[in-house]
This record gives structure tokens, C-alpha cells and sequence, in this order.
């Protein structure tokens, strides 16, 4: 793979960084005081050389080009900063570059699924059903989330028609957090078998990263178990890189960021490690940030700028601390949806500027907690429904796990809201041991 570097030197005018080791048999280089010419140039000199253009995107000028040859080579050219970010990768599967429809008598709808906040208030899972009944997932949810694999299986089960096998025509891992893929990892073990999962979508940064030393142990512990079971795994899996657009069933995804666009700065805050995707589904915009952090953001803005404008916005982070308040300016989106739980989200209210601001540019926002969220596609104001809530928080345990409580008001508080919600008292997790607060 060194040629197709080095036919890039007699168009280039200042020094690369080192390598980076991307993983998956992938490396990237980068090269700085690039213009658009020289870009192009390499380009046309690999296609001479028997490359094949496999796609070429531009992006409020930011240019991507695929090329299969010796190696498959993605190229994204950001004219903002002068940086042409180069990944190859001995690996020849691609994600599908072609637009494609779907047939069928189903809606298109994206859905907000409740995880299980029993234990813990964090977790995400997002689901998108296509017109034949197949699901496009993101993420999944926390190891504390027993039941969730289960959960996620019962709620594709119920709206897929009798006699037809539940697909997801793909599986998007935004990074390698407990709360966002350890679901994922027991539904492979347990839930495949009247389930058809197409393919696997990911850029995971490596687990032996040289931010690595800054990285909680349990991040650290994770990846690698994520890693060997991918890797043993026979659905097709996809490393997804910046600048590109791939389909499935009716709809259309551009990858926006992932952890090759930090570099060389490096990835301290495993956060900004996430793959964001803008996502089209019938002419409405999904933005899908993850967990993306402060990195990631200034990346994003000065690249995309008011080109982000959205409909819908998965908040990052949970809410917590992720992307910047001028990117939810940017972005500014109808709807703005919380994986969070209620409790956290009033607490992070009154200090994340930024969750403030995208609620105040939206028409409305949404809390994951307070039941699963269903956002009919193409959106259309006043067409959002909300779920029963489903779960409810275990106070005693939480406190004994995390080491925080609340009131007994704040607890009947939350008690009322859940029953408001539509929560079913018979079957929902409900913490006997208050049923003496929730009758005051």
C-alpha cells in the first residue's frame, strides 16, 4: 500500500503525520497544505494506475473519495483546514454506494426505544422500520439493562407481520461504551435465531490507542471482547469512514465523523471516538451524533456549517456533556430526543447550556425515559407519539449501586409521571419497597 502513498508526495507541499493504526488491517495517513488541485490530481494518477472509483461525494466542499486497486483507499479532502485525511485498508467490503428502494406496505418510522432504567439512567437505543418491515438499528444499551436484548427483540417481534423472520438490515455501533453495545453483544448470543441481521456498521477506535492511558478500565476492558466477537462473527461488517454515503432499504446515510477525524489530536475523552451519521429517511434529516464530545464538534461545525440543519437531533451524550451549544444552533432541529432518564435530565438541565439551546430552537423535545418515542417518517409536526412507559426506577438498588437517592416527594414525583405516562403497574419493574410513598 506504501506506492499509493507516495505517488501522493509529488502532488503534496508539506510534511505528513505519522501514521495512525485505524485497526481492522486499516491504517490512515495524514497530509497537511493540500489544495483542491492537488487532490484531484492524485486522484486521476490512481485511476490511471487501475484504480476504480467506487463513489466520490462532496459535502459543502469537503470532497471523499472510494478507490479499490491494491488496497481500498478512502480519501476526504476538507478544504477548511487544508487536510486530506488518507485510509486504506486490505479490507474490500464496502457498504452499498448505490440508491436503493424499498418495496412494501409498511411506514417508515424513527423510533426512540425506552431502554430499561431501572439500575441506571444511561443507555441508548434507536430504531428506524423501513415500508418491508425491516429495522435499521443504533447502539443498544447497558449490561445493567438485563433484559434489553429481550426487549429489543419483543419490540421488532410485535411489529413484524406473522410468519415473516424479523430483519435488521444493518446494525450501527456509534462506539464501544457499555451503554451502547453490551446489548448488542447479548443479542448475538441469544436472540439471532429468528432474526435475520444483515450487516454490522462501525469505525471503532482501537482499544490499544495511544489515548488509551486516559481511558476508564471498563472502556478498556470491553473492546476487545466487542472486537473478538465481530471478528468471529459470519454477518458482514462494515467499517465506515467520513465523507461517504451508503444505503439501506429507503434509506441514506452520511457518515459525518468518526475517530480518524480527531487525529492527531488524541481521543482522551473516549466519547469523541463516536461515528455520526445524518440520516435521510423520506426526505426528513436525522442527525445521530452518539455520544460525541467537544473534539467532535468543532470538527463538525467548521466542516459542515448550516449545512447540519436537521429535523430531528439525538442529543449527545445523553445530554450530558457532548456537542457544543453552536452545534445545536447549527443543526437546529424540530425535535430533539434525550436517551436519558427523567431524574438526569432535570439535573443536567439547569448546567448544559448546550441541551438548553437545542430545546429552545425545537418545537419539542422528547426523554426516552418517559416511554418510546415514535417519530412517523416524513416528519410532520404534530405526528410524534409517545409509548407507555414501561420501566421504572429501582431507588433502593440505585442508591446501593451509585450511592445517590432523592426524596420521597422527588420518588412520588416520578411515580405519578410513570402512571401518567401510561406505565403498566402489572407488568413494569416496580420497586415494591415504595408502594407505602406512592400512596401518599
Amino acid at each position: 500500500m506504501n506506492s499509493v502513498f507516495e505517488k501522493f508526495r509529488q502532488f503534496r507541499s508539506n510534511a505528513d503525520e505519522p501514521d495512525y493504526d485505524c485497526r481492522e488491517g486499516c491504517f490512515m495517513r495524514l497530509y497537511r497544505s493540500v489544495d483542491k488541485a492537488q487532490y484531484k490530481d492524485w486522484i486521476s494518477a490512481l485511476v490511471a494506475d487501475g484504480f476504480t472509483v467506487l463513489q466520490q461525494t462532496e459535502n459543502n466542499g469537503n470532497l471523499y473519495t472510494c478507490l479499490k486497486g491494491e488496497a481500498v483507499i478512502n480519501a476526504f479532502f476538507t478544504p477548511c483546514d487544508g487536510i486530506l485525511r488518507v485510509a486504506a485498508s486490505e479490507n474490500n467490503l464496502t457498504p452499498n454506494f448505490e440508491k436503493t428502494e424499498c418495496e412494501g406496505s409498511g411506514e417508515t418510522a424513527f423510533y426512540g426505544f425506552e431502554n430499561d432504567q431501572t439500575l441506571i439512567d444511561c443507555g441508548m437505543c434507536l430504531l428506524v422500520q423501513c415500508p418491508d418491515y425491516s429495522f435499521f438499528i443504533v447502539d443498544s444499551g447497558h449490561y445493567l439493562q438485563f433484559n434489553d436484548n429481550d426487549r429489543i427483540y419483543k419490540f421488532m417481534r410485535e411489529r413484524t407481520p406473522d410468519g415473516q423472520k424479523v430483519v435488521v438490515n444493518g446494525w450501527l455501533l456509534t462506539h464501544a461504551h457499555s451503554d451502547h453495545v453490551s446489548k448488542f453483544m447479548d443479542f448475538l448470543r441469544y436472540n439471532r435465531y429468528d432474526v435475520e441481521i444483515e450487516g454490522i456498521y462501525s469505525n471503532l477506535i482501537p482499544a490499544d490507542d495511544k489515548a488509551s492511558e486516559f481511558w476508564d478500565p471498563e472502556e478498556k476492558r470491553l473492546a476487545p471482547k466487542l472486537f473478538k466477537m465481530l471478528d468471529e462473527t459470519d454477518i458482514p461488517t462494515y467499517k465506515i469512514h467520513t465523507g461517504q454515503r451508503f444505503y439501506i432499504r429507503n434509506l441514506c446515510f452520511d457518515v459525518m465523523g468518526t475517530h480518524e477525524d480527531i487525529y492527531p489530536q488524541t481521543v482522551r475523552d473516549y466519547n469523541d471516538s463516536s461515528c455520526m451519521v445524518m440520516l435521510t429517511a423520506e426526505g426528513s434529516r436525522i442527525f445521530i451524533p452518539g455520544d460525541a464530545s467537544n473534539l467532535a464538534s468543532v470538527e463538525l461545525e467548521k466542516r459542515y456549517g448550516e449545512t447540519l440543519k436537521c429535523d430531528i437531533v439525538q442529543v449527545a451524550h445523553h445530554g450530558h456533556n457532548g456537542l457544543y451549544k453552536s452545534a445545536y444552533e447549527l443543526l437546529c432541529a424540530d425535535i430533539a430526543v434525550f436517551p436519558i432518564t427523567r431524574i438526569k435530565f432535570d439535573e443536567e438541565y439547569p448546567r448544559q447550556e448546550a441541551n438548553r439551546r437545542a430545546i429552545e430552537l425545537a418545537c419539542a423535545y422528547y426523554i426516552t425515559s418517559d416511554g418510546t418515542v415514535k417519530i412517523p417518517l416524513p416528519y410532520k409536526k404534530g405526528g410524534v407519539e409517545v409509548l407507555p412507559d414501561e420501566t421504572f426506577e429501582d431507588f433502593g438498588k440505585i442508591e446501593r449501586l451509585w450511592g445517590y437517592t432523592y426524596s420521597d416527594e422527588r420518588k412520588k414525583e416520578l411515580y405519578d409521571l410513570f402512571v401518567k405516562n401510561g406505565g403498566d403497574l402489572e407488568n413494569a419493574t416496580l420497586p415494591v419497597m415504595y408502594q407505602g410513598i406512592f400512596s401518599m
